[in-house]
């Protein structure tokens, strides 16, 4: 079954965003084309250890059935992906 964009944001509003705003944290739809929907963490869930569990347990788990296949993509957090980058850049020195 082929949800439509506007039903996934009506889990994500119900089922999904009050679980993670219950941890300061949140999420935002980036968009969804062919079973992919990205996502962006914000708040806590930004740059918490768990996020990667936090999309499969939570937001995956709560579209399925109303999306069949769905794959859930994260976006890069760009400053954490540019400290990374300045953590590795100082160790190669």
């Amino acid at each position: 079954m082929k949800a439509t964009l506007e039903e996934i944001l009506g889990v994500v509003d119900e089922n999904i965003r009050p679980r993670l705003q219950s941890h300061s944290g949140d999420i935002s739809i980036i968009g969804y084309e062919n079973g992919i929907l990205h996502v962006e963490m914000k708040g806590m869930c930004r740059n918490c250890p768990s996020a990667m569990i936090t999309l499969e347990d939570t937001v995956k788990a709560a579209l399925d059935g109303l999306v069949d296949d769905v794959r859930v993509v994260a976006t890069i957090d760009k400053e954490l992906l540019n400290f990374a980058k300045s953590i590795l850049n100082k160790e190669k020195k």
